[in-house]
């Protein structure tokens, strides 16, 4: 005999409507942190801070490894920054492919001496490199032994003093203004000290490129970007913006991060160990700042800053997302004593448990809620009728909160705004559920055996199809 729906079934359906509800409370706040910002933006005039010779200094870090396809797009997009006190550091990290060579052919590089500060262990630098042309002084080339990202970002710190690093993927895009933007937080606020700012991140797959920026923003033309452009959407538009408000956020994506340089040295850099290093510096320098009582900010711009491209295959997606939550189990495992901890703050006592809960613990919850219903309804205890309009439910209000982050973006940013682009976007987020989420998932319980039982801690590699192989033009 079934369960009445008054105890089991009545305690699902509270339980599911609690967490939706959850998930559109923080959707409509962000939403109104977003309004609030673009209006904000809109009357705000940087011009005069184009050429001011007293803003600090900030250092342009991006390591490469095999990026040949991507690296001249992307330094040409770097040179072409508005900031007054920048300088480029491009970190090849002992590349097996002609990256290297094509930087130095292309911006008449000359090696000289090795020449840095040793403030943080990495692998040994082979050179460094500079250019020629008297307009590409700010552009270093720094060629080392091979560490993973986080030592060739490490690197990249030892070879400059600047007041504060911007660490970015070298397959990523920047606006022109990215760091006149992610320096407003450090140069207006008055009271905190700024340690870390973030921004948020599109997708430039297929969209067309010209002179290292992007100049037309499309819809990708497969389905399995598309749904990351959504995915993208709701992480950075319906969460970030609401945690960052409480000075709750945990991760700054490592396409894109601003850091300030006596933090950064102090927490140590970069971890060497860590698979997600993005996540694992952002609580790393939340732990020091905390335990020294420092009166500091880990700002987030709502508003894309970085063009970046998403992996185009299952194969890529998949060695991707299996690195995404081994590396969220490490941080979650290696920051423990802080979950919970008063001493730790919002941070402790509600950012770290809600991570566990949503993003480290979702797939064997979802696994096992699965597993359970199955039994549930082969024993009788749930009939169909109940499992089919539990699971329309949920499906129905998935898709509404996709669609909510696709008209969200779309109203705001002037972005993806021609109407075949929302239709397109629209469609993408009633197929997600069926024939993305489930995937997504195994390669996520995956993350989880290759974590506890293979021990894997490899970082992996990103395929790139590059921007001359996509939408750039000439």
């Amino acid at each position: 005999m079934p369960f009445d729906l008054n105890n089991l079934e009545l305690t699902l359906l509270i339980f599911f409507s609690i967490v939706y509800a959850g998930y559109f409370i923080q959707s409509i706040y962000s939403t109104y942190i977003i309004q609030h910002y673009t209006k904000k933006r809109d009357v705000v005039d940087g011009s005069e801070m184009l050429t001011s010779e007293y803003l600090p200094t900030v250092a342009l870090i991006a390591p490469a490894y095999n990026e040949e396809e991507v690296a001249l797009e992307s330094v040409r997009s770097l040179l072409s920054i508005q900031y007054f006190n920048v300088e480029l550091v491009i970190v090849n990290d002992g590349s097996k492919d002609n990256t290297l060579q094509i930087l130095i052919d292309e911006f008449q590089l000359e090696k000289g001496e090795p020449s840095y500060y040793s403030q943080l262990n990495t692998k040994p630098i082979k050179g460094i490199y500079k250019s020629k042309s008297k307009a590409l002084s700010k552009l270093t080339i720094v060629d080392k032994v091979n560490g993973r990202k986080a030592d060739a970002i490490n690197a990249g710190i030892n070879v400059s003093l600047a007041d504060y690093y911007a660490v970015i993927d070298l397959d990523c895009i920047l606006e022109p203004d990215t760091l006149l933007t992610l320096m407003g937080p450090v140069i207006n606020e008055k009271e905190k000290k700024v340690v870390a700012v973030g921004g948020v991140v599109g997708v430039v797959n297929d969209c067309e490129i010209k002179g290292g920026k992007v100049t037309k923003v499309k819809s990708p033309e497969t389905i399995l970007p598309k749904i990351q452009v959504i995915e993208y959407f709701r992480s950075f538009i319906l969460s970030r913006p609401a945690w960052n408000q409480k000075n709750g956020l945990l991760i700054i994506s490592g396409a894109l991060g601003l850091f300030e340089r006596e933090t950064l040295i102090n927490v140590g850099g970069f971890s060497h160990d860590a698979i997600g290093e993005d996540m694992d510096l952002v609580i790393k320098i939340h732990k020091y700042c905390l335990e020294k009582k420092i009166n500091y900010k880990v700002d987030f711009i709502p508003y894309p800053l970085c063009w970046t491209e998403v992996p185009p295959t299952h194969e890529v997606l998949q060695s991707q997302r299996n690195r995404w939550m081994r590396g969220t189990i490490q941080c979650m495992l290696k920051y423990r004593k802080m979950i919970f901890n008063p001493t730790y703050g919002r941070i402790g006592m509600i950012s770290l448990p809600y991570w566990i809960i949503s993003e480290m613990c979702a797939p064997l919850i979802e696994f096992l809620g699965l597993m359970l219903l199955i039994i549930f309804l082969v024993t009788g205890i749930f009939n169909w009728p109940y499992a089919i309009v539990l699971y329309t439910l949920i499906y129905c209000v998935s898709v509404l909160l996709s669609c909510y982050s696709i008209v969200v973006f779309y109203l705001f940013y002037n972005k993806y705004n021609t109407q075949q682009d929302l239709l397109q976007f629209l469609k993408a987020a009633c197929l997600e559920p069926f024939i993305y989420h489930p995937r997504v998932l195994l390669w996520s319980l995956k993350g989880y055996y290759d974590y506890f039982i293979k021990k894997k801690v490899c970082w992996g590699e990103m395929k790139r199809i590059g921007f001359s192989k996509a939408k750039s033009l000439s």
